[in-house]
């Protein structure tokens, strides 16, 4: 079922988020079948440079369409982004969680507090409140000090919370609340702010043929020289910092420097940017689907000769069929108008004749 929408949408930055949620799923059907953390040396540079730019792609992108300037934050305005985001990012989290306690964990919820595989939800939406009262207090202000100071926090507390919080065993309600995920990709959330708000300036340093080179030669070196490094550091908060920032640069650039064949809507494109607009839906099911593959762990993590080809082939063949199972059961319940919106915050959606 295809969807009209009122405001246009960027279709390469659909297609782009559709590449960064099939990632999402590689990385959790790779855990199924390779040890973590990753020994084969080859493979860890391969994994880190598919995977470590995705989750700051999600943050900037969801950024970059929550910014609206100050004279736009109504009161109206506020209450309707509000009840969207309740619907989706916290109706919709609690439905889900509950259906993966109870068929993935059998009935047992502890996991909220430990490892919520739904983590990226509260985060943004922790993001999200954090950006709106920030918002509100530039409105009635008129001053935008309060957004540049948000800024700078955002980009300093993650060296301070890891550096402070290092081997320390964090209180459960600390864990539960995503704080760790939330001040880490923080700065990428409000990256996308900036972005929107200076959009023309954005795009022409994007555009920059130096800047492209800058990105692009760093990521991958950042990834060959600090790819297989785990263990926490101050220096390892930094690169992978840099690594992360220049990831999704250089995604950025390289969709952007296609924009115009992802507007002429061939084969690929369209299937791209339809499962760009379905990042929710997969990531809420995707974790129903995910086979166990634990059997295959000693053979492809430490088995005889080079498995690179094979672990690639197993996880992205695996991923597009989790993908693909999601893409069904999401256009059964968006079939619903009060499913698609409580679950996903669908709105201004409506089938075509």
């Amino acid at each position: 079922m295809h969807y009209e929408l009122k405001s246009p949408r960027l279709r390469y930055i659909d297609a782009m988020r559709g590449l960064a949620i099939l990632l999402v799923v590689f990385s959790h059907v790779t855990n199924a079948y390779v040890k973590m953390p990753i020994t084969n040396s080859s493979f860890a540079g391969i994994y880190y440079m598919m995977t470590m730019f995705r989750m700051p792609l999600f943050f900037f992108v969801s950024g970059f369409f929550a910014f609206r300037f100050a004279e736009k934050w109504t009161w109206p305005t506020v209450k309707r982004v509000m009840t969207k985001k309740f619907q989706a990012q916290i109706f919709g989290l609690a439905v889900f969680c509950f259906l993966y306690g109870v068929c993935m964990r059998g009935w047992k919820f502890k996991f909220l507090w430990t490892s919520n595989p739904y983590w990226f939800t509260i985060s943004l939406f922790e993001m999200f409140v954090l950006y709106l009262i920030t918002a509100l207090i530039v409105r009635k202000t008129g001053k935008n000090w309060p957004l540049y100071t948000l800024l700078v926090v955002a980009w300093i507390s993650p060296f301070v919370f890891n550096y402070f919080t290092e081997g320390v065993k964090l209180p459960e309600w600390v864990v539960g609340l995503q704080t760790w995920h939330t001040l880490n990709y923080w700065p990428y959330f409000m990256l996308g702010i900036f972005a929107r708000r200076f959009e023309s300036f954005t795009w022409k340093v994007v555009d920059n043929q130096y800047f492209k080179a800058l990105m692009i030669l760093s990521f991958f070196s950042l990834v060959i020289f600090y790819g297989c490094r785990h263990r926490y550091s101050l220096e390892w908060d930094f690169v992978m910092t840099a690594m992360r920032f220049s990831g999704l640069m250089t995604l950025l650039i390289s969709f952007r420097s296609y924009r115009d064949w992802f507007d002429k809507g061939t084969t690929v494109s369209n299937v791209m940017s339809f499962v760009g607009s379905r990042t929710l839906d997969i990531y809420y099911l995707h974790y129903f689907f995910i086979p166990n593959l634990s059997f295959m762990k000693g053979f492809l993590s430490s088995g005889s000769g080079n498995s690179i080809l094979a672990m690639l082939t197993i996880g992205l063949a695996i991923s597009t069929l989790v993908i693909a199972l999601c893409l069904i059961v999401s256009a059964v319940l968006r079939s619903s108008p009060v499913l698609a919106s409580w679950l996903f915050g669908a709105s201004n959606a409506r089938p075509l004749s």
